[in-house]
């Protein structure tokens, strides 16, 4: 057979991508409820503290790691620790590391019209190992309103068919990009909300 035209190429990389997408899905614990495995999926819970960096609504990937490999500046998804008798609570936040002590991590949600002051110590006391449940990997915006408007299993599948579309736009558009910059042609123009509908990697 003779060489494959670009056609075929670029149809082959983009059914790669909407196959490796789905596998992602199914592989991050059934998308939205479980919460094992290396990678876990959450709703980034309603909160505005971590603007800009998060919105109310996106889905975020959190990469389980061990705690001596957290630093200051890394986004971490943890249980709330108890103010009295120690341990973890169920309420589960997103924010920012902005120290590492003997005693714990101390966060900070990014917003600081919400947040003009550290977590630790009116908030919660420093995050213990504990109460880690890992690096927030990768957030898509949107995903999780989407998600919660639907029930199980139901949700999962349009999760899946969004991130498997957002892949081939991504791919497209990655490479419509390319050809306008060789040809001359001018960028297109921002996102006048600022958020694309894709993936923003905080790592």
């Amino acid at each position: 057979m003779g060489p494959r035209s670009k056609k075929e190429k670029k149809g082959g990389r983009a059914v790669g991508y909407a196959v490796l997408a789905l596998l992602v899905v199914s592989g991050a614990a059934v998308v939205l409820n479980a919460r094992t495995g290396t990678f876990q999926v959450y709703d980034v819970y309603p909160t505005l503290s971590m603007r800009p960096t998060l919105e109310v609504g996106d889905l975020v990937v959190v990469q389980a790691t061990s705690y001596g490999n957290i630093h200051a500046g890394d986004v971490i998804v943890f249980a709330r620790p108890n103010l009295v008798g120690g341990g973890c609570g169920s309420e589960i936040i997103v924010h920012r590391v902005v120290n590492v002590t003997g005693s714990g991590l101390i966060t900070w949600g990014d917003n600081r019209e919400t947040n003009p002051m550290p977590d630790e110590p009116t908030e919660w006391p420093p995050v213990p190992a504990q109460c880690v449940r890992g690096l927030v990997f990768v957030s898509i915006p949107y995903l999780g309103d989407v998600s919660q408007a639907f029930p199980p299993p139901l949700n999962y599948v349009l999760v899946a068919a969004i991130i498997v579309l957002i892949f081939l736009a991504e791919l497209f558009g990655g490479r419509r990009e390319q050809a306008d910059e060789s040809g001359g042609a001018g960028g297109t123009a921002p996102d006048p909300a600022g958020r694309a509908l894709g993936f923003d990697r905080l790592h």
